[in-house]
C-alpha cells in the first residue's frame, strides 16, 4: 500500500479488539496529505524517513528511531524523498480510557494523559516502546494464526508505556496542577531566593520523605539534584556577567567550593573555566 487513503487503509488494514494497524511502503519520492481522522495515531517508521507538518504549525522530519503520537482530527503535510516503509497503529479510545485512568491513580493526577492541547504531538526515541513496536510489526505482518489476539497482548504493554511515559512528562513540563508539576514550577521561581527542599514540601502540605518519594518517582531525580540542576543551569546564564562568587551567592551556596563542585559535575568544567571559555569565543 502506499497512499494514505482512508478507503485503501480500510481495505488492505488488520484490525483488532485494540487496534488497526497500517503498513505503508513509499519506493521513491511521495508527498501527500493525510489525517488522523476520530482516533489517536502512534505512527512508526520501519526503514527510511519522513518530513511532516502537522496542522500547519509543526514541522519536523522523523526516522526509525523515533515516533508520534497523532492527536485525533489531525491534518499531516508529508513528504517522503526516499525509500520508506511505514507502520501506523490506530488505537482505540477505550483501550486510552481503560489504561489511563489506570495512570491516573499511579500519578495522582486527575485528566487524561492524551488530552495535552498545549503539546498536542508527542515525539520521542522510540527505545522505550522499541520491543512492544517490533512485536506488533513482525507479528502484523505475518501469516501466524491467531496473531490479532497476539498483537492486543503486545499493543496493551505499549499502550500502557506510552500513556505512562506522556504522563510523566504532561507533569514534568506541563501540568502545574499535581503537586510535583507545582514543585517544579516553585524550583525554577526560587532558584535565586532562600528555600530548599524542605520549605517546598511545606508549601505543599507534605512531609520532606513523602514529597521526595513521590518527586523521584515522576522525574527519576530527587527533589535535591533536580533543584541543583536548574540552579546550574540558571548558573551558566549568570556566569556572562557575574563573577563566581556573585553568582554562588545568588544561587543560595554560601560555600563557594560547594558551588564549583557542583557546576563542575554537571559540565565537566569549573566556573572560571566556563567564563574563559565565553571570552574566547570557545562558547
Amino acid at each position: 500500500m502506499n497512499r494514505f487513503d482512508r478507503y485503501l487503509e480500510m481495505c488492505h488494514g488488520l484490525e483488532t479488539d485494540f487496534i488497526k494497524v497500517f503498513y505503508y511502503e513509499f519506493p521513491d519520492y511521495y508527498k501527500d496529505i493525510y489525517r488522523s481522522y476520530e482516533y489517536h495515531r502512534v505512527c512508526t517508521i520501519i526503514e527510511g524517513n519522513k518530513l511532516v507538518e502537522v496542522d500547519k504549525m509543526d514541522s519536523f522530519v522523523y526516522n526509525e528511531n523515533q515516533f508520534i503520537v497523532l492527536p485525533p482530527e489531525s491534518t499531516v503535510s508529508m513528504e517522503i524523498s526516499t525509500p520508506t516503509r511505514a507502520l501506523v497503529l490506530e488505537i482505540s479510545d477505550k483501550l486510552i480510557e481503560d489504561i489511563s485512568s489506570k495512570i491516573c491513580l499511579e500519578l495522582e493526577i486527575g485528566i487524561n494523559p492524551v488530552d495535552n492541547d498545549d503539546n498536542p504531538i508527542f515525539k520521542k526515541n522510540n527505545a522505550f516502546i522499541k520491543d512492544e513496536l517490533n512485536k506488533i510489526t513482525a507479528t502484523a505482518l505475518s501469516g501466524m494464526a491467531n496473531k490479532e489476539f497476539l498483537i492486543d497482548l503486545y499493543v496493551q504493554e505499549m499502550t500502557y508505556k506510552l500513556l505512562n511515559c506522556m504522563g510523566h512528562n504532561m507533569i514534568i513540563h506541563g501540568q502545574t496542577d499535581n503537586p510535583i508539576g507545582k514543585a517544579i514550577e516553585i524550583m525554577k521561581n526560587s532558584a535565586e531566593q532562600d528555600i530548599d527542599i524542605a520549605g517546598i514540601a511545606s508549601s505543599l502540605g507534605m512531609s520532606p520523605p513523602s514529597f521526595s518519594m513521590k518527586f523521584k518517582k515522576i522525574t527519576g531525580l530527587s527533589p535535591i539534584m533536580y533543584f541543583t540542576n536548574i540552579k546550574m543551569n540558571l548558573a551558566r546564564k549568570l556566569l556572562k556577567n557575574k563573577s563566581v562568587t556573585e553568582v554562588s551567592f545568588d544561587l543560595g551556596y554560601d560555600n563557594i567550593s560547594h558551588f564549583i563542585r557542583l557546576f563542575n559535575e554537571k559540565f565537566g568544567i569549573t566556573p572560571k573555566q566556563y567564563q574563559k571559555n565565553l571570552q574566547n569565543g570557545m562558547l
